[in-house]
């Protein structure tokens, strides 16, 4: 990778970062658009891949995300760029918003801004949701696709209803398909 490829995927990731209101799963659509539509680093599946890689790993998602295709365009060095990239917008624009809402938290504009903010958030992870249930999908048999509904069923509840850890139920799925790979079934 040259000098200019660091430099576009520094800046990819910045974008990103910059309009990353509320995090994890509401920067999925800004983060697929980039990487796989625009500048066409990854594949659909591919890209669906590294969400469920970089949800299964400690840290947040966006960070996993960025880190991962970093890497995988770029060794040690693009992982290291896209990841402060990714994280340079929330620095600082955190480092701001401290200092504001430290001082006017219980004026009506912020308090107005702040419930829009939570409306459009909703929006994007509800979209996240829709773009990663497409591409899940796409590559999936009826019946895959009737195992998968199944478990992500089952993991609802167990997070819901039950409390469970996500991570355990990270692994008790990850044991279910390699059984089922092992099976022969996937």
């Amino acid at each position: 990778m040259d000098l200019y490829m660091f430099l576009v995927l520094f800046i990819t990731f910045l974008k990103i970062g910059a309009v990353m209101f509320g995090g994890g799963y509401a920067m999925i659509p800004i983060l697929r658009y980039e990487v796989v539509d625009r500048n066409k680093w990854l594949s659909e599946e591919e890209f669906i891949d590294i969400i469920a890689i970089a949800e299964s790993t400690p840290g947040p998602i966006a960070i996993n995300s960025a880190t991962y295709i970093g890497y995988k365009l770029g060794g040690v060095i693009g992982a290291l760029i896209a990841t402060m990239g990714i994280v340079t917008p929330a620095f600082i624009a955190i480092l701001a918003i401290a200092t504001v809402l430290s001082k006017f938290y219980s004026h009506i504009i912020t308090r107005s801004i702040l419930f829009g903010i939570r409306g459009a958030v909703v929006g994007l992870i509800a979209s996240a949701f829709i773009v990663v249930l497409r591409g899940v999908f796409k590559q999936l048999t009826i019946s895959q696709s009737i195992i998968t509904i199944a478990i992500a069923i089952a993991v609802f509840i167990a997070v819901v209803k039950l409390n469970v850890d996500p991570i355990i139920l990270i692994l008790i799925a990850a044991v279910i398909g390699l059984l089922l790979g092992l099976t022969g079934f996937i």
